[in-house]
């Protein structure tokens, strides 16, 4: 089909040509996925020339990270949840304003309340920006008219980090199938690319010789990460591999709960809880097999891609997105969600097998670079942003 002048092509074809204007926001205070998410693509995008502003709380952690990779921030926003309508007219108030003064071309939301205020301001201005929003998790959404409104009236586009996700959503009526897609998340290769030299250093700071073999995990200390179910194959294999270590990275509300498993199973003097790290690529080098048996939530894990870019083999469980980033016997192996057999037999196969750990760790670092780099996921979204605002002018030209 030809583009002719003021033709929703012709108008993609030059918003291509000039750099985008994104308010990104999030509703969250403190770290986690989500928020790394938004940390590094604001980050990647802003390096590919596009006018990034980071929308959130007072107060966020985003705040910083935004001030560290050169983004403006509007940070008047309270985001809350629940029935709080004083506080919802300010934030709908505040991101109208956004709207007429700034004028920008996509209002990137990726939480509920943020997503909320986003679509309801920009409708009561009668729908001049493009709204996206990216699904982060497994969580089901209701099906009910507001939800129908929201995601299939007021939001051009969706973005689902997932395709098992993806598959699943588009079933719903909630959704219109046709205006989503499955962007993985990315990770920066060169920043877990392996260091030898860190790895001895960080090895030598948590305790450990050229002798250990060392299983870690990096995650929050929630249950949805199936810590209980590592920690329980790792009680099998004590006798079996007294060199077996395991380093526990991260914090969470399980922390109490999961020190005194240690203890309980017998295994305090092979665990470490190293707790929250700024320098996580370092402490990643001291790794030889990643783990991550989640049973809930896991979409697109971030420290297995990180644990692969390393060039460390990873044991995974069957749950959400992630046999999507592991593929079974090549990168690393995949165990059933919820299990201590099988996740120990895995375990046992790779700290008897190095060559293998080798070999898979090589393939994963292969498939980060090719799959999941952050330059992958930046051009993958910075290309979702043209195909919805060519939806949103189409579907403002047709009334919707």
């Amino acid at each position: 089909m030809l583009a002719v002048a003021g033709s929703p092509l012709a108008i993609l074809g030059f918003m291509k040509k000039k750099p985008l204007h994104i308010l990104m926001t999030d509703p969250h205070l403190q770290g986690g996925g989500q928020v790394t998410y938004v940390n590094r693509l604001s980050r990647a995008l802003t390096q590919l020339g596009h006018r990034v502003v980071v929308g959130c709380k007072t107060g966020s952690v985003l705040v910083r990270h935004a001030q560290g990779n050169a983004c403006p921030v509007a940070d008047q926003f309270t985001f809350k949840g629940g029935l709080r309508p004083c506080v919802w007219w300010r934030d709908i108030g505040h991101m109208q304003r956004y709207i007429r003064q700034e004028r920008p071309d996509i209002i990137h939301v990726n939480g509920s309340q943020d997503h909320w205020i986003s679509g309801l301001g920009n409708r009561l201005l009668g729908y001049p920006t493009c709204i996206l929003r990216t699904r982060h998790n497994t969580y089901t959404v209701k099906n009910s008219f507001p939800n129908r409104v929201l995601n299939r009236s007021w939001t051009d586009y969706q973005i689902v980090v997932c395709d098992i996700v993806r598959r699943g959503l588009a079933q719903q009526p909630v959704f219109d199938a046709e205006r989503m897609e499955s962007i993985h998340n990315g990770v920066d290769p060169e920043a877990y690319a392996p260091d030898p030299q860190a790895r001895e250093r960080i090895r030598h700071d948590f305790g450990y010789d050229d002798t250990h073999v060392v299983c870690g995990i990096a995650a929050r200390l929630v249950p949805a990460k199936g810590h209980e179910f590592f920690f329980r194959a790792a009680a099998q294999l004590t006798k079996q591999h007294p060199n077996m270590r395991v380093l526990v990275l991260g914090q969470g509300d399980l922390e109490s709960a999961l020190r005194q498993m240690v203890v309980e199973l017998g295994i305090q003097d092979k665990v470490r809880f190293g707790g929250f790290r700024n320098d996580i690529a370092q402490c990643t080098q001291a790794f030889d097999i990643g783990v991550l048996p989640s049973v809930d939530c896991d979409t697109s894990s971030f420290s297995l891609k990180e644990e692969m870019a390393a060039e460390k083999p990873v044991v995974a469980s069957d749950y959400g997105g992630l046999t999507e980033i592991v593929d079974n016997e090549l990168e690393g192996l995949i165990v059933p969600a919820g299990t201590v057999e099988p996740l120990a037999q895995a375990l046992h196969r790779l700290i008897e097998a190095p060559e293998l750990r080798v070999r898979m760790g090589k393939a994963g670092r292969a498939r980060v670079l090719r799959d999941f780099s952050i330059d992958v996921f930046a051009r993958r979204t910075e290309a979702a942003y043209y195909r919805a605002l060519e939806l949103h002018q189409m579907r403002r030209g047709a009334g919707v």
